[in-house]
């Protein structure tokens, strides 16, 4: 296939790009061929030839640079739908979308790449939704750090410089799948944890999957590792923090959303072994979770402990963060 553009021809491919995220996936069209030459370059790990659940053509009057946008939290975006027709961040992106059709057009305006990875998040929750709705309900992206090692995998789980790219580059000798973003899902009745396109400083990741072992919520430690157990309350209260919110591009009700988060928080907390970690910047930290006897199934009433932290953790979602 061919375009015309700017007065020459060009392939239709060099437009293009079909990014895999988890279990969906979606081309992307762009006018301008140089955009679709960066994605490529930046996600080659996650470029797929499989056909696409979405084609989104984009036009584009941002600089898809690491410059911060200063977006608010999306549990908290501004959004406006109309129809087929959706608004966030008063006009800073825009656009259509028609699921049955597999189409979307998307407008971005202003600076930065935060503002197409806060789209590509709602796509992601918008797709699975529609696509996969038996696997949604447990299926969320988690700002986090995941290692596979030996075959399983471990998440690091904190805010902004809490030293999640640092635990990347320590664990270099491991697969690496992400340094900022990560799928946690649950798969057959086990939570799996998997690569996304969106990383941080880490350019070495991997796009693979592995069973979850363990999530640490990491801090930086002062003279020694430290491991401890929290409680589930504790817990919720501060990985719900680290979720995206599963905004699609259609959604409007924060209260269910919210609830949504909670009970995944809640099922993750009976599942999965958690801790604190406070970690030094070397990689002695891996051997204090060697010497860890990592725990099973916790029996807590989880969903009582969610109930209760549910005011607490919402105004925590309200203090801004960075997105990046």
């Amino acid at each position: 296939m061919k375009a015309k553009m700017n007065g020459g021809i060009i392939n239709i491919e060099d437009t293009e790009c079909r990014l895999q995220i988890g279990d969906v996936c979606c081309a992307l069209r762009f006018k301008d061929p140089a955009y679709s030459s960066y994605l490529k370059e930046r996600l080659k790990r996650y470029i797929t030839e499989e056909e696409a659940d979405l084609t989104i053509d984009i036009t584009v009057n941002v600089t898809l640079d690491k410059e911060e946008s200063n977006l608010p939290y999306p549990l908290f975006t501004s959004k406006s739908v109309k129809g087929n027709d959706f608004e966030f961040y008063n006009g800073l992106i825009k656009g259509t979308l028609n699921l049955e059709d597999k189409r979307c057009a998307a407008f971005f305006s202003g600076k930065g790449i935060d503002a197409f990875k806060h789209f590509m998040f709602m796509v992601y929750y918008t797709l699975m939704k529609y696509c996969h709705p038996g696997e949604s309900k447990n299926n969320f992206l988690v700002h986090a750090c995941a290692v596979s090692r030996d075959g399983e995998g471990y998440v690091f789980v904190g805010p902004s410089k809490s030293g999640k790219s640092t635990i990347a580059r320590l664990s270099s000798d491991y697969s690496v799948l992400n340094d900022e973003t990560v799928i946690i899902k649950k798969e057959k009745g086990s939570y799996i944890v998997g690569s996304t396109p969106f990383r941080g400083d880490f350019l070495d990741n991997e796009n693979v999957s592995a069973p979850l072992k363990a999530i640490f919520l990491i801090k930086h430690g002062d003279g020694k590792n430290i491991i401890k157990s929290i409680s589930k309350m504790e817990f919720i209260t501060r990985f719900i923090r680290e979720v995206i919110s599963p905004n699609t591009l259609f959604s409007t009700n924060v209260e269910n959303t919210f609830l949504e988060m909670l009970d995944f928080c809640a099922d993750v907390a009976n599942e999965v072994p958690f801790y604190e970690l406070q970690f030094l910047p070397d990689r002695s930290f891996w051997d204090s979770i060697d010497e860890l006897e990592i725990g099973g199934r916790r029996c807590e009433d989880t969903q009582y402990n969610a109930v209760l932290v549910y005011h607490g953790a919402a105004r925590e979602h309200a203090v801004g963060k960075d997105m990046g």
